[in-house]
């Protein structure tokens, strides 16, 4: 197992490494602005535009407008970025500028006008929404986004059209053609996560009522809208475990983890279907790093336990175990395996001591009492096994293990009812699993000299 950091050093760390990354850039992108010219600076910002670097662009030219109060280019490129960003005044205000420092330059003008056109456009386009005229509001988007490709509102406002027509998919498509546009457009990246969190939770519905299909056919969906969705990845696998498909289930794990490996559900779920599929070795892994990720996740702790338990390995399960119920003290599982382990150890004091805490916690699990009453019957306490065998048999009357301990106890090793342990050992017989050990009871209470030493 990994030696973890602590988390609080880590975050310290990463603010270190970015406060200093942002040092430095921040220098070498002054120290480059040193003895440039207005012109310079202006170049420099439509590469960086070309680029996709909006935000660096922006910078470049506010600093040429810096250096020239005057420079109409600067202010061209200023109010294309603000157009580009959906943000109309700032754009008409950069271009009164440009206007204002150069009068006669007919590219401003064309521009200040084209915006208009934008404007009215859209207004347009605004009126026929308030009135739930769709096409025409589509159309109205449409046609903007046509004469003028770099205005990434019109693409965000057509996503909007087709999500009031519930036609998802497409509404999709326009909020990441304006996330192209612009990568910075924090309205269509909220309408993408709230369509495609809308998707994911229409899965979950279908697969809360049992509809598998229907919620692979959601989940699947997620996934087309955003391939990084790692949570959709994730129910696909516990889908895929339920219907047997253990390899499938896997394969979406890990996907889920290469998007997300501090995600220790998944860690934990690749556990269970790697140790479903017999390989122990793989699932302990999974399982180690759900705690490296998550210390405190005591069901991963409970089946590295459980491993090691099925490999008679009973020391390292008993450590892991109590690291379980360290955790969480309150966890029925983790003290239910100890005392599995300890059964098997013969050691049945200590059986019986986590049995107590397993049902304390737990008190409808049927197997738990059982185990409970085999462990007091095995310490020759006969009552307290009889209570515990009565708890096992009420909440599972078909449950044989549990009449069979009934029955012991109630003879106590002849010292008790030989009638009620007879009747208790006739309703075990009724379970197939355990008629052999049932007859073989009665047998021993009905003809005790056979099994005198």
């Amino acid at each position: 197992m990994r030696v973890r950091v602590p988390p609080s050093a880590q975050l310290e760390e990463k603010m270190f490494n970015k406060s200093r990354n942002i040092f430095i850039t921040l220098t070498i992108f002054v120290i480059s602005l040193i003895g440039q010219t207005p012109d310079q600076v202006l170049a420099d910002g439509k590469n960086e535009l070309n680029n996709g670097q909006f935000v660096r662009a922006e910078s470049l030219f506010t600093q040429a407008l810096d250096m020239d109060p005057t420079f109409a280019p600067a202010m061209l490129e200023l109010a294309r970025i603000n157009l580009r960003l959906g943000k109309m005044k700032e754009t008409r205000d950069f271009l009164k500028g440009a206007i204002d420092a150069d009068p006669e330059n007919q590219e401003f003008r064309d521009e200040f006008d084209r915006i208009n056109e934008i404007n009215t456009l859209m207004n347009d386009a605004g009126r026929y929404m308030g009135d739930a005229d769709y096409n025409n509001a589509f159309e109205s988007y449409r046609i903007v986004l046509k004469k003028f490709p770099a205005f990434a509102e019109a693409a965000y406002s057509m996503g909007l059209v087709k999500n009031r027509e519930k036609i998802p998919n497409e509404a999709v498509q326009y909020f990441k053609k304006a996330l192209e546009i612009n990568p910075y457009h924090e309205k269509a990246r909220t309408a993408l996560d709230n369509v495609t969190k809308k998707s994911f939770n229409d899965g979950n519905r279908a697969y809360k009522r049992g509809d598998l299909d229907g919620a692979l056919e959601a989940y699947y969906k997620v996934l087309e809208f955003d391939e990084k969705f790692y949570q959709a990845h994730y129910q696909i696998g516990v889908i895929e475990a339920k219907m047997g498909n253990r390899n499938g289930a896997i394969v979406h794990y890990q996907q889920a983890l290469e998007i997300n490996p501090n995600f220790y559900k998944g860690w934990y779920a690749m556990g269970l279907s790697k140790k479903s599929n017999s390989d122990n070795q793989g699932a302990l892994t999974a399982f180690k790093e759900a705690i490296n990720v998550h210390p405190a996740y005591e069901k991963a702790f409970g089946a590295i336990g459980e491993i090691y338990l099925s490999e008679k390995n009973y020391d390292q399960a008993i450590e892991v175990l109590n690291n379980a119920v360290k955790v969480n003290s309150k966890y029925s599982k983790g003290y239910s395996t100890l005392g599995v382990v300890y059964s098997e150890m013969e050691d049945w004091a200590n059986a019986a001591n986590n049995l107590v805490l397993a049902t304390t916690y737990n008190e409808k699990d049927a197997m738990d009492w059982y185990r409970l009453a085999a462990a007091y019957n095995k310490l020759n306490e006969c009552d307290r096994a009889e209570k515990a065998a009565r708890k096992s048999t009420d909440r599972k009357p078909s449950f044989g293990g549990g009449w069979i301990e009934l029955g012991v106890a109630t003879w106590c090793g002849g010292k008790g009812n030989k009638i009620a342990s007879v009747n208790a050992l006739e309703k075990a017989r009724k379970d197939r699993t355990w008629r052999k050990i049932a007859e073989y009871e009665m047998d021993r209470i009905m003809n005790p000299q056979k099994y005198q030493n």
